[in-house]
């Protein structure tokens, strides 16, 4: 019943759309968009504000927002539907809106939501300018089904503020270090508490390695052995990083407990109540770049632990192999689709394009960003090494002397937002049963903390089980992105 009163409600909501619009429809194009960062109406934040200015660039298209309806349950309690439900009861009435934020892309294409818009992509010189494994992220059997929104570095921040309070001899780690090196560095930025609670954490993030590690070790494989053949849970590159991680979380992790924060069981005894980091505790600390936003203004507010902190981010460090020495920076990406069956591709696109890498919106939600602070940051850097835009980004923030480094610097990565893009990855991941007792989440962790060994999980199946999720999930994508 609940469905069948959302899709009547969703139905008149259009027909009052499409009644509102049709004054405006005949003096130009008018598109729909619906995501779930805008705010209220009434706080008007940098989202909304880019809307109406994509409108004054572009005055011959109007975009209209789509809000999700709410629903009442039976104690009348008012609350959104969510988004799945949202598009699939837009798309069952061929009404998807003209834009939409995507969570995963493996899911809009799946239930039809999305639209190939390749031939637009390629005829954009912006779009070159991204990198390529930004621009094959959403490409499925040559269709591509989304656009990047957003763009973040998965790595470790610094804060040389606290480094410089860890005592003689501490380092400041740099962008492109090693990663011997920067385990040498944690360990010199601890610093053990004398009266309780005054410790500085040297390092944590541990948890990650056999994520982005192999990657290092075999440049044929990406994030957690991923490559288009399959995973390589088998390869010497996933074994190297199982082991390293072992050693935090083994029967040997307690040789580590002077620097490596999960290693340690007494952290309130150590730094005080709180996260370490954000208390002003820690030298090192592994996370995604889109905290830089909320960690700078927590420098200048005076309330904070980090206020007057000294912080920069370094992403992931390099490794030599083989006399080979590999540097590829993971990376997370947010994605904006065009949905299926629009009457305008083009203007969708461009729509898509200024709230995402667009070098002229991108431009516009700095301009917001400085002259309406109250409407929100810039929280991602630019996606496109624009020389402008760049400049304009890093004027924001000039502390971040590492950081600008990666941006108009580097050019390897690995993606680590497999979830949204890869088919059958949450099932290898996490989900598939790996036997009767257990699912792969749990194989996992009992293998990085020396439980099971890897060669007897892989004779067990773990490598054919994962593979197995994978190729049944890509053949069932193909036959929907090939029909």
């Amino acid at each position: 019943m609940k469905k069948v009163l959302l899709l009547a409600f969703i139905i008149m909501a259009s027909m009052t759309l499409i009644a509102c619009n049709k004054e405006v429809e005949e003096e130009g194009t008018v598109i729909t968009y619906a995501a779930w960062n805008l705010g209220t109406e009434e706080a008007y934040n940098i989202e909304r504000r880019m809307i109406d200015e994509f409108m004054v660039a572009n005055p011959d298209i109007q975009v209209n927002v789509i809000e999700r309806p709410k629903t009442v349950d039976e104690e009348g309690n008012e609350s959104d539907v969510s988004w799945d439900e949202f598009f699939a009861a837009q798309a069952a009435i061929g009404k998807m809106p003209d834009v939409f934020m995507s969570d995963s892309v493996i899911k809009a294409v799946t239930n039809g939501w999305a639209e190939d818009i390749m031939s637009i992509a390629s005829a954009d010189s912006e779009f070159a300018l991204l990198s390529e494994d930004i621009r094959n992220a959403t490409t499925i059997n040559g269709k591509l089904y989304a656009l990047p929104q957003a763009l973040y570095y998965m790595g470790y921040f610094i804060n040389r503020t606290v480094i410089g309070e860890a005592g003689a001899g501490a380092v400041v780690p740099t962008y492109g270090m090693s990663f011997d090196a920067l385990m040498a560095a944690a360990q010199a930025d601890a610093k053990q508490p004398v009266i309780g609670g005054d410790g500085i954490a040297g390092i944590d993030g541990m948890n990650n390695l056999i994520g982005w590690l192999p990657a290092q070790y075999n440049a044929d494989i990406d994030w957690f052995t991923y490559s288009e053949s399959g995973f390589h849970f088998d390869s010497e590159a996933f074994q190297i990083a199982v082991n390293e991680q072992m050693k935090y979380y083994g029967a040997g992790a307690s040789g580590y407990s002077n620097y490596v924060l999960e290693t340690q069981d007494n952290r309130a005894d150590r730094y005080g109540e709180g996260d370490p980091f954000t208390n002003g505790k820690q030298s090192i600390k592994w996370e995604g770049s889109y905290n830089l936003r909320d960690w700078l203004s927590a420098t200048l507010n005076e309330e904070s632990g980090l206020y007057g902190a000294d912080i920069d981010f370094i992403g992931t460090p390099s490794v030599t192999y083989n006399n080979q020495t590999v540097h590829r920076i993971p990376i997370v990406l947010d994605y904006i689709g065009v949905g299926q069956g629009t009457q305008y591709p083009e203007a969708a696109y461009e729509f898509a394009k200024w709230m995402g890498f667009g070098k002229d919106g991108y431009m516009k939600r700095l301009d917001i960003a400085e002259n309406h602070p109250e409407a929100g940051a810039v929280n991602f850097a630019p996606m496109i090494n624009d020389q402008a835009i760049v400049d304009a980004f890093f004027d924001l923030y000039p502390t971040l002397v590492e950081f600008k480094k990666i941006v108009t610097e580097h050019d390897a990565f690995i993606v680590e937002s497999l979830a949204k893009t890869v088919p059958g990855y949450i099932d290898v991941r996490w989900t598939a049963a790996y036997n009767a007792e257990m699912n792969m989440a749990a194989v996992f962790d009992m293998i990085v903390r020396g439980e099971l060994s890897l060669a007897d999980a892989l004779a067990a199946g773990l490598n054919t089980i994962a593979n197995r999720e994978y190729n049944d999930a890509k053949e069932r994508l193909d036959d929907i992105t090939n029909s």
